[in-house]
């Protein structure tokens, strides 16, 4: 059975508050097809500080949620190990119906400080509002639409802005 290990750091960056980040490329983990299910395991590493990954069902910081959520069967649900050191789910994506790309957010607690991963939508913030020709027409003075006037952004084109995700291929 594959097993992919991240490290998980703290990072302290000047002006900024402090956050978690999930030490890959890009925070980008790409899983390839298997016909056996694969472990993911986040390991959390902060030298001379006391810390452990929040329980997955924490109601007020999870240490793991899915911010895209996945289709069932995909992933086993979060489990924590190693006295809060690491979350593990297993990836069981065996079948091209399973190929996607989700994005998850992480929560620590460090020496009693909750600290998570960032997240950035990796969608256009340049979405213009969506109105109906009806909505338009009451709204306007002549009831002439120009559908050039509006702007809909449609599909799923995420650019990964830094963000925790797991891209199954």
């Amino acid at each position: 059975m594959a097993i992919h290990t991240l490290p998980v750091k703290l990072i302290a960056r000047r002006g900024q508050p402090p956050f978690l980040v999930v030490d890959v490329p890009k925070s980008i983990l790409r899983v390839s097809r298997n016909p056996r299910p694969q472990t993911i395991r986040w390991w959390l590493q902060h030298p001379g500080a006391s810390g452990r990954f929040n329980a997955p069902d924490d109601a007020i910081s999870p240490g793991f949620l899915w911010i895209s959520a996945p289709f069932p069967g995909i992933f086993s649900p979060p489990k924590v190990g190693d006295r809060g050191q690491s979350i593990t789910v297993l990836d069981d994506h065996d079948i091209e119906e399973k190929i996607g790309t989700w994005f998850y957010r992480l929560s620590a607690t460090i020496d009693g400080v909750v600290y998570r991963t960032r997240f950035t939508s990796p969608y256009s913030a340049r979405v213009g509002a969506l109105r109906s020709s009806r909505m338009l027409a009451a709204t306007t003075s002549t009831s002439t639409v120009t559908s050039s006037s509006l702007t809909l952004i449609t599909g799923n084109d995420p650019q990964s802005a830094g963000n925790p995700t797991i891209k199954n291929r």
